[in-house]
């Protein structure tokens, strides 16, 4: 166990909590796996889908260990989960990377300029880093230092991280991050529109969806697919077990 803080005791308890509970880890883990295996970030619109399901899955993960509480006094059922995550993004910023190469992070931009610079506690994930690696600029100004102010964005350097994350172990949360297979379809648009044009509500706009939808497979049918996805190495035994899981509760 690490026993110097990294500045922050909520990144602390973050840190100690997957150095000690393997299973959540290997939640956390499978969680981005199966964010980055269905949405691809490489995509311009499926970015910020996928960096968005990183900020909750990070906030799932600080609720379980206990950083966040319940906001509002609320009880532990029925609380506004917006307000959940504003409370998340008060104790960091999010920046994540699922490339294959080592590329520079991109801290804010504004209208028509660079944005405030790097004034805000940052975690970085990336394939590349050896876990979740806090960075807080009032604390660590040595790696504030190094951020570069462009025209139309403040960026730090991938190097700029990684050598922190090396001097100073107590900063980085045991965690591995995948990398983007760019294999990724999912097109939440689509979804959220299905949605909205359900038949109840627009029967004639719907027709589109209803007839793309082929007839209903039976279960064993979708269970033998993923056996098969399995079986190609196309999902890990996780993803499978998940999947199940789910068509189960549908």
């Amino acid at each position: 166990m690490v026993s110097l803080s990294s500045g922050s005791k909520s990144f602390d308890q973050l840190r100690d909590a997957l150095a000690g509970d393997s299973g959540l880890r290997a939640e956390l883990e499978n969680a981005l796996d199966l964010n980055v295996n269905l949405v691809n970030p490489s995509d311009p619109g499926g970015r910020f889908i996928s960096g968005g399901a990183v900020e909750w899955i990070l906030a799932a993960t600080a609720y379980r260990v206990g950083i966040l509480s319940v906001p509002g006094g609320h009880q532990a059922r029925g609380f506004d989960l917006r307000d959940l995550l504003n409370e998340a993004r008060g104790l960091w910023s999010v920046k994540n990377q699922s490339s294959s190469s080592k590329s520079e992070y991109r801290l804010t931009n504004g209208l028509g300029g660079a944005g405030a610079g790097f004034i805000e506690p940052t975690v970085f994930l990336s394939p590349h880093l050896p876990g979740i690696t806090y960075v807080d600029p009032t604390v660590h100004q040595e790696v504030a230092a190094r951020a570069v102010k462009r025209s139309d964005a403040w960026v730090i350097r991938f190097k700029a991280i990684a050598e922190h994350a090396q001097s100073h172990p107590e900063c980085v949360a045991l965690c591995r991050i995948p990398t983007n297979p760019k294999t990724g379809n999912h097109d939440p648009g689509m979804d959220y529109t299905q949605e909205l044009l359900a038949p109840a509500r627009f029967p004639r706009l719907s027709g589109l969806f209803q007839d793309a939808n082929p007839p209903t497979a039976s279960v064993m049918g979708e269970i033998r697919d993923l056996i098969a996805m399995k079986d190609a190495g196309q999902i890990t035994d996780s993803q499978f077990d998940i999947l199940v899981r789910k068509m189960g509760a549908d």
